[in-house]
């Protein structure tokens, strides 16, 4: 990596932030699932999030429009809401919070490099609801469409797929158990021809995401910023699934490094330096999409780092 590459990335590991809505610093996840939010208090506007009174400023994205930008209102399918993610804030590992990596993610989400859809199904009422949720690619239309079997080699081909998970709908707020499977979102460069980072994901589960504006939104934009407070997801990336190059300059290295906060290591093979060399250690035990937190020890056994990010997402057209 070029010296001014290594500097850049070193400052922000060393904690830059990211201005903007969303700003978990506040936040402070809880094991077992779940966080807190320090900023609420007594129905305030939590702490890093832009003004409610601020009009979402939507500019040209594709005739977007409603408090979060939404392409296609769900007001007429609230049984079936479509949804594309819109920011993605993640505030554990503390090596996912910096803004280098947080600015990769959400200019490619702006300039849907990164689909992340997610579609819930049976939400008529209270009850059981089906989530279906992976990568998607955009259409020349505005519609989006899972992927399906086209992700690139010699990995499985199949793991960019959807995956559907069981959940509860109290009122308008989502929540599911635990994902069994394991699958991987990426993100592509400009012209969608390469893989610049791809998220491999276990144990994926929403801890709750609130719909709002007939069903249209999670979380809204206030001006040009996101707040994504309605919406938290945990999932787990296994060291043996991080040995992929994250080749998004200013950061080029593997993504266990980047996991563990050590973009130093470029381009080395996870398992070839000493856990106790790593500044962020994995801090849980996967047995396949089975993960847990606290039952192993970061410097021997624990195999997974903890992901843990609040979201907003606006409504979309996803087609079959």
């Amino acid at each position: 990596m070029k010296r001014t590459q290594w500097l850049f990335a070193c400052l922000a590991v060393a904690g830059l932030g990211l201005g903007g809505c969303g700003d978990d610093d506040d936040t402070v996840p809880v094991d077992g699932g779940g966080e807190t939010d320090a900023g609420m208090d007594g129905g305030e506007t939590p702490e890093g999030c832009p003004p409610p009174t601020a009009a979402p400023n939507c500019g040209d994205m594709g005739g977007q429009m409603g408090a979060c930008c939404y392409r296609a209102s769900n007001a007429t399918r609230q049984d079936a809401p479509e949804y594309r993610m819109a920011q993605l804030r993640l505030s554990e590992p503390r090596s996912l919070s910096n803004a280098i990596i947080l600015n990769i993610l959400n200019q490619a989400i702006e300039e849907e490099r990164f689909n992340w859809l997610i579609r819930v199904t049976g939400a008529d009422a209270d009850g059981a609801v089906t989530i279906t949720t992976g990568f998607g690619r955009g259409n020349a239309d505005g519609t989006f469409t899972f992927a399906d079997g086209d992700a690139p080699g010699p990995e499985d081909p199949n793991r960019w797929d959807p995956q559907m998970l069981e959940g509860t709908l109290t009122g308008e707020t989502v929540t599911t158990g635990s994902l069994n499977e394991v699958f991987a979102v990426p993100v592509l460069n400009t012209d969608g021809t390469e893989v610049i980072l791809e998220l491999p994901l276990r144990g994926f589960r929403v801890i709750g995401a609130t719909m709002s504006e007939e069903r249209s939104c999670i979380g809204n934009r206030s001006g040009n910023a996101y707040c994504s407070r309605d919406g938290t997801v945990e999932t787990f990336i296994a060291v043996e699934d991080a040995d992929g190059i994250v080749n998004q300059p200013p950061v080029v290295a593997r993504l266990c490094w980047l996991l563990s906060g050590d973009l130093g290591a470029g381009e080395v093979e996870c398992a070839s330096r000493p856990r106790s060399e790593w500044t962020i250690p994995p801090n849980a035990l996967c047995d396949g999409g089975n993960c847990t937190t606290g039952a192993c020890d970061p410097l021997t056994d624990c195999n997974a780092w903890r992901v843990v990010g609040g979201f907003s997402a606006h409504g979309v057209n996803i087609t079959e």
